[in-house]
């Protein structure tokens, strides 16, 4: 069982997620369920809440393009090390996204504009714009940034994609 799964699920209140953990892989979760959604749903919420709603979208492009070339589930790539710093800093859990106590407006639209795009990625069989890597140049220097193809600047974080 991985720890760091243990510990979202207990911090996001999320139980089917917990019972999921009984399982080697996450790809026990339904790719279409409940615990599938907000899983990619909390992922695009803590790594574009404050983006406008084209950086959630290309944030969830980057989720899609990697799932589809690594052909694994969404909630695999949402979880996977090192992939999305959200999990790896669980401790960084805003304590409003767990209780809804004190929750801003800001806040409360952006989880509704990433639980929507989770169930559109889920959902839809369009391909998204094949984004693969983004990061933040205010917070982070990635080896591989100078890589870079295609880059745009989308709110706060720069996208683009690597071959």
């Amino acid at each position: 069982m991985s720890t760091r799964r243990n510990i979202a699920a207990a911090l996001l209140g999320l139980p089917a997620l917990a019972i999921a953990e009984k399982a080697e892989k996450a790809r026990a979760v339904p790719p279409f369920s409940e615990t599938a959604a907000r899983i990619i749903s909390y992922t695009l919420y803590a790594e574009a809440r404050g983006e406008p709603f084209k950086g959630k979208m290309a944030v969830a492009s980057v989720i899609q393009t990697r799932a589809r070339r690594a052909d694994s589930s969404f909630v695999e790539i949402c979880l996977k090390d090192k992939q999305f710093s959200c999990w790896n800093e669980l401790e960084a859990v805003p304590e409003f996204y767990i209780s809804g106590e004190g929750i801003q407006q800001r806040d409360m639209q952006a989880r509704s504009d990433c639980y929507g795009i989770a169930w559109v990625l889920m959902t839809s069989d369009r391909e998204w714009d094949h984004l693969t890597h983004f990061y933040n140049p205010a917070k982070s220097s990635p080896f591989w940034a100078d890589d870079l193809k295609g880059r745009q600047t989308i709110g706060r974080h720069v996208f683009g994609y690597i071959d």
